[in-house]
């Protein structure tokens, strides 16, 4: 029977793969498909939308915009105190624990392991500028996949819980939780990336006027990206074949492994 969902467990990790592997390769197709646009560009093409239908807001289609960040009203991350218009910061508490095995003989070892619980978590992001040779776009980050560079890590060790821990003006109390889990606590990560302000950025969305001004947003169309990246389009490009390549490579010896499995099982059974 552990042969079986061994198995199973192999092909299914092969279809997953594969199917991360295509929604890659669709990424890489529209960040190579979609043109650049300058902020003039934009305007004016949203303007002649305007006139040719005689009505405001009537303007959209898939663009880049790269430049650099602008913002007046810029957010201060929590942990290194950056400024920025979008930081991502997370505390998790890393922890072990001692278990019993059992193994298909009935036997039982003892093992530890570790884990991590996340402890919190916060999210923030304002609207913000790209700004060009030409003058610049707005840009609404509502529901964008975010590539961020990190600028705050640490780690404390030892149980903190309970305690009020305090990063600049930042204070948080964390939870006791060992004696209720019964897992021993290792320490507290502290981690904080952002897209900080005069940061060159590279953005893939859709151009649409249908606020009153031109900006970049999340695309209507679901399957269609939206990217806010400090990565330029030529690393991400290199990311992206890199991770199509792992993906299709690992896809296809779990799926490999897990059919010869099974077949070597059915043939065992035949000869037995």
């Amino acid at each position: 029977m552990v042969w079986y969902v061994i198995a199973i467990v192999l092909m299914g990790a092969g279809v997953g793969l594969y199917f991360a592997y295509k929604s890659q390769g669709a990424k890489l197709f529209q960040m190579k498909s979609v043109q650049t646009y300058l902020a003039s560009d934009l305007k004016q093409e949203a303007k002649d939308v305007e006139e040719g239908l005689g009505e405001k807001g009537s303007f959209n289609k898939l663009a880049e915009v790269k430049g650099k960040v602008t913002c007046d009203n810029p957010l201060t991350s929590e942990l290194a105190k950056k400024r920025c218009v979008h930081y991502s910061m997370s505390i998790n508490r890393k922890w072990e624990e001692t278990y019993w095995d059992t193994d298909s003989e009935g036997r039982r070892t003892q093992k530890t392991r570790q884990g991590s619980d996340s402890v919190a978590h916060n999210e923030r992001s304002v609207p913000f500028f790209v700004e060009d040779s030409s003058g610049k776009t707005k840009v609404n980050p509502e529901g964008a996949e975010m590539i961020r560079e990190k600028v705050y890590s640490d780690f404390k060790t030892g149980e903190l819980g309970g305690s009020k821990v305090s990063i600049g003006s930042f204070s948080i109390t964390l939870p006791s939780v060992a004696s209720v889990s019964g897992r021993r606590t290792i320490g507290y990560e502290y981690e904080e990336s952002i897209i900080p302000v005069d940061r060159d950025i590279y953005i893939l969305g859709e151009a649409a006027d249908s606020t009153g001004e031109v900006q970049i947003q999340k695309p209507s169309d679901k399957k269609m990206k939206f990217i806010i990246s400090v990565k330029s389009e030529e690393e991400l490009t290199r990311n992206i074949q890199g991770t199509m390549t792992a993906t299709l490579v690992g896809g296809v010896i779990a799926e490999i492994a897990g059919v010869t499995l099974l077949l070597l099982r059915i043939f065992n059974i035949l000869q037995g």
